[in-house]
């Protein structure tokens, strides 16, 4: 056999590894996300919410959730809504969550249509965010909570948690 027998083959896998979020290499070995959401307001699209995971049983103890933004957001309402979630799952105010606050200001940036964050979860306790690719910055305080906010039980859209669990994406 020629190489030129093996080129189709070479091409394939190399379309197939770059499909998978590069974030997440030599974190997530999937190609593709265990679940995704597509989150709306009304009628509008916000984002779609991919879960990233090796784990059979979802989410498992590592694992990331990108949000595929489908119209812009500045940091501020990014951040603020984050802080309201936390809070109102938590039952606690929303001034107990300065520290967090601080750390989300410092990891996220404002959004246009198309942006990616990417939050990985590679132990308990500690979430490292990435916008488009890129490290921006790590959330240490409230972070399994941050994560609750799409995974948890008290979850604003338990369809949508189901949708990300249940190990699906129609694209």
């Amino acid at each position: 056999m020629t190489i030129l027998t093996f080129m189709p083959l070479i091409l394939l896998s190399a379309a197939s590894a770059a499909a998978a979020l590069p974030e997440l290499a030599g974190r997530v070995s999937s190609e593709r996300p265990a679940g995704c959401a597509e989150y709306t307001f009304f009628a509008a699209s916000l984002y779609r919410a991919e879960l990233w995971t090796n784990a059979p049983t979802r989410p498992g103890e590592s694992f990331a959730l990108s949000l595929v933004y489908r119209r812009g957001f500045e940091r501020g309402t990014l951040v603020a809504t984050s802080i309201d979630e936390m809070a109102r799952m938590s039952g606690r105010p929303r001034n107990a969550f300065d520290a967090a606050r601080r750390e989300l200001e410092n990891a996220f940036r404002s959004v246009d249509e198309g942006d990616r964050i990417t939050a990985w979860r590679g132990v308990a306790g500690r979430v490292e965010f990435f916008h488009n690719g890129n490290r921006t910055g790590v959330l240490t305080h409230d972070a399994d909570l941050f994560l609750d906010i799409w995974l948890g039980p008290e979850a604003r859209s338990l369809h949508r948690r189901a949708q990300l669990l249940a190990g699906r994406c129609d694209d």
